[in-house]
């Protein structure tokens, strides 16, 4: 992978949460009273996913090309773990969405 390659993902990647995060935040109401603990727990965990790509990624930014041949096998990997840690953090929200709301009398 190529250093402007990998920051392209990347943006789009932090993009996506952010937007993510947004929809999720709005939909906070929507979330039945036993789901609102785990569902308040995951999704800062995907802000904090998304905090920590943007430090990795301004890190990366910083480094010089020569570097960029030596650290981008693990500039990869961090991808990969960040993609699926956001599936999964992902999935546990939406489950949230899935479980009965209380019944309004």
């Amino acid at each position: 992978m190529k250093k402007e390659e990998f920051k392209q993902k990347t943006h789009q990647v932090i993009d996506e949460l952010a937007e993510t995060i947004s929809r999720l935040e709005a939909r906070a109401g929507e979330i039945a009273d036993d789901a609102k603990e785990e569902y308040k727990e995951q999704l800062e965990k995907l802000r904090e996913l998304r905090d920590s790509l943007s430090a990795k990624l301004d890190e990366y930014d910083m480094m010089a090309d020569g570097k960029w041949d030596v650290v981008k096998e693990s500039a990869g990997n961090f991808f990969a773990s960040v993609a699926e840690a956001w599936k999964e953090n992902y999935g546990k929200v939406a489950d949230a969405f899935r479980k009965e709301p209380p019944q309004e009398n």
